[in-house]
């Protein structure tokens, strides 16, 4: 995928919720991947491998696949509620994410099935919609941190935000029973994910607060866009018959591959997992990204795949 953008209608952005940090995680690869799709519709299979979305959030390959299926149980109970209209009428609309949800465990796969209002929320914008790519939430261990991250991001260009009204604010933000007194709700949700966000997006925050009498009313952001990280380009010195021959493959030929690779005598000592399953994820996320491990190792993987298999 060369472009991982996440797109959502305003509408959406705006809708409040409650997600856990996997949930959330799985969503936006979901919601990703979904606009790709010709034509997107409640039927579509949104097919998530275990590999990709451990590369994505830097998680253990080996538990990647359990965090998806654990997120995909509660995701189909969950809700979302946004602002709708309803023949003239305004309206506030209560929507399931997905309708479906199937494991794939010798495939280490999850597909997911979207519901018909979050497609149209998600795909065919024409104006109010934001954009931004999923790389600058990926590091993120809060669950607050990207719901903020996608409440602010909309207003980079005027480098400063609406004002949130506190109540309003802590719907959107999934926090409505947890951290009632402001001084908890400051400690462990908004400096938290102002902290993540200044640490590991493109942006940096900071917040005013505003006051009705004693009562803080409204929180307001301020943001800085970073300055842009130069790229030096490093030219390759790889054997280019080996690992650069296999750096096309399509995701039906890593999972083909890796199943046959990992029951290789000659690879059995790079194995600490209890099954060939596991193993052939393991080997599935080297052949995506060789660097995720030694070079040697990827070097005895690729030369088995050379002279092993049916590799054209």
């Amino acid at each position: 995928m060369s472009e991982k953008y996440v797109v959502k209608d305003n509408d959406l952005i705006s809708a409040c919720f409650n997600l856990s940090l996997n949930e959330y995680r799985l969503l936006l690869l979901a919601m990703m991947y979904a606009r790709e799709a010709e034509p997107l519709t409640f039927e579509t299979q949104i097919e998530i491998g275990a590999m990709p979305f451990a590369k994505q959030y830097g998680l253990e390959a080996n538990t990647a696949y359990e965090a998806m299926q654990d997120a995909s149980k509660t995701l189909m109970r969950r809700t979302y509620s946004y602002k709708d209209r309803y023949k003239g009428y305004e309206a506030t609309s209560d929507v399931a994410w997905v309708t479906q949800a199937t494991y794939v465990p010798t495939a280490g796969m999850l597909v997911l099935y979207l519901t018909h209002q979050t497609i149209k929320l998600i795909s065919r914008l024409e104006s109010h919609f934001t954009k931004y790519h999923i790389d600058q939430v990926s590091k993120f261990k809060s669950k607050y941190s990207i719901r903020l991250y996608e409440l602010v991001i909309k207003w980079k260009n005027q480098k400063k935000t609406e004002k949130f009204e506190v109540a309003k604010f802590r719907e959107m933000l999934g926090v409505t029973n947890e951290y009632k007194q402001m001084s908890d709700f400051k400690i462990n949700v908004l400096e938290k994910a102002v902290d993540e966000i200044n640490k590991h997006s493109d942006i940096t925050l900071k917040y005013d607060q505003f006051k009705k009498g004693r009562i803080i009313s409204d929180f307001q952001f301020k943001i800085t866009p970073k300055a842009k990280q130069k790229h030096i380009q490093k030219t390759s010195s790889r054997d280019p018959n080996t690992i650069d021959l296999f750096s096309k493959m399509t995701d039906a030929q890593i999972n083909k591959y890796s199943t046959i690779l990992c029951k290789l005598p000659e690879l059995s000592n790079l194995s600490t997992f209890n099954d060939y399953p596991t193993f052939a994820l393991w080997i599935s996320g080297i052949l995506r990204d060789p660097k995720s491990v030694r070079e040697e190792t990827a070097a005895r993987i690729f030369k088995a795949l050379h002279q092993k298999t049916d590799f054209k």
